[in-house]
């Protein structure tokens, strides 16, 4: 956004109080009900069986990134199994925004609290086109919606999966009962419907976690209701829409099963697209997984070394697993560019500025790159167009993002995996000849 002289020299005093002040962040992230007066405060809303814990880090790296470039941003981590409730308690604690929920369904447990407390939440993983619908009816009604994510939506991952699935197969699907599972498995039916194709079997079942004391009982539920579907036995392909909590076991009670058809294609969508899946399948046997297909949310910055670098900065070991991570970090640059275009941390004021950070003005690669563009009374346009570590984001008025890319991998016999690359919205191949 251009800013006029006038209102920049009022941002910056009201800046230089709220991202320079020596703030109160000791380094540690504990959840504790004071010191949003002096920084920044954002909170994040993950469940630790939702996300992988680089999700987490990839924002502490945000907001250390963002300190070092002069800014003060605290965030102060909330509980994602409870994502109302924990709402509630970061808004009386001061945030400003929120990164999350992980889910679509927990980001539609707040959406309205959300928009009735004029709170941001900005999720690096929540794909429901629900989301998207819910967004729609409030512009369209004059409002402002305040839930945005760096993520495509599931409009593009069913048109891949299904896609990718072999035409002539009889369909099966499996999914949790919530409204991502739901929302996407009715796309999935819908394109294969328009390309005239049989439409698929569906299995849904409630979700449930590994801490569940009826977790074995329950997984062998969901096995029965799979081996009970009428032609089980013509099945060709069978696409899974499942979590990492319980879908290792179904996945392998599947493969053990002598009902369901030895043959069958197996693919599986973001919700378990894992590096390490034959570890939640069947440990001591990568072939287990051999041939089977995930879809997922990938980057896709210019130039592509920024993920290179980014993903460095992660111990492999201790975070096996980087998926949304750059979509989380890009949520936290994007909020905070957004508080420091608005010269205010006030999220009714600077909710407008969510899409002109992102789009439509000068590139820039950082935080500190752009922030010194909005700062600078001398730079003769200080409009500004944030391209993340993701790749372009430019959020559109339902707050969705106008670019991105999709990933799809295929698991061999040794564990490993290989990629193809689609981009958004075209779903042009654009895999590089020599992947890294």
């Amino acid at each position: 956004m251009r800013i006029s002289r006038g209102v920049l020299s009022i941002a910056l005093l009201v800046l230089t109080f709220l991202f320079l002040s020596p703030g109160c962040d000791d380094g540690t992230d504990e959840q504790v009900d004071t010191g949003c007066e002096d920084a920044f405060c954002i909170g994040t809303l993950f469940r630790a069986g939702d996300s992988p814990s680089s999700v987490i880090k990839a924002a502490e790296f945000a907001r250390d990134d963002i300190n070092e470039a002069g800014g003060n941003v605290k965030l102060i981590a909330g509980d994602g199994a409870t994502p109302l409730d924990s709402a509630e308690e970061l808004l009386e604690m001061g945030v400003k925004a929120i990164i999350g929920p992980g889910t679509s369904q927990s980001s539609l447990d707040i959406f309205d609290f959300l928009l009735k407390s004029g709170l941001i939440a900005v999720s690096p993983s929540a794909t429901s086109v629900t989301l998207t619908e819910e967004n729609r009816k409030i512009s369209q009604a004059g409002g402002t919606p305040f839930f945005f994510r760096t993520v495509p939506t599931d409009s593009f991952q069913a048109k891949i999966l299904a896609a990718e699935v072999q035409n002539g197969d009889e369909v099966l699907i499996v999914h949790r009962n919530d409204n991502y599972g739901v929302k996407l498995t009715e796309l999935i039916r819908h394109e294969f419907l328009s390309q005239h194709r049989p439409a698929a079997k569906v299995v849904r079942y409630e979700r449930y976690y590994s801490d569940d004391p009826r977790f074995e009982e329950k997984t062998r539920a969901v096995l029965d209701d799979i081996e009970a579907v009428g032609g089980i036995g013509n099945i060709g392909s069978i696409i899974l829409i499942l979590a990492t909590d319980e879908g290792g076991k179904i996945i392998k009670g599947m493969l053990d099963s002598t009902i369901v058809p030895s043959a069958a294609r197996y693919y599986t969508s973001d919700s378990f697209a894992v590096e390490n899946l034959h570890e939640r399948v069947d440990r001591d046997n990568p072939a287990a997984v051999k041939g089977f297909k995930s879809t997922t949310p990938c980057a896709l910055p210019d130039p592509p070394e920024r993920k290179d670098e980014f993903e460095k900065r992660f111990d492999r070991e201790m975070f096996p697993s980087l998926q949304f991570a750059v979509h989380a970090y890009d949520a936290v640059v994007a909020v905070a560019l957004a508080a420091l275009s608005a010269g205010s941390d006030d999220p009714s004021e600077y909710v407008s500025e969510m899409p002109n950070v992102t789009g439509g003005g000068n590139r820039c690669l950082s935080y500190a790159e752009c922030a010194a563009a909005i700062t600078d009374e001398t730079a003769a346009n200080d409009n500004i167009n944030y391209e993340g570590v993701s790749g372009p984001i430019e959020f559109d008025e339902n707050g969705d993002i106008g670019a991105g890319c999709y990933s799809v991998y295929t698991y061999d016999a040794t564990g490993g995996r290989t990629r193809r690359i689609f981009s958004i919205p075209d779903l042009e191949d654009v895999t590089p000849v020599q992947m890294p």
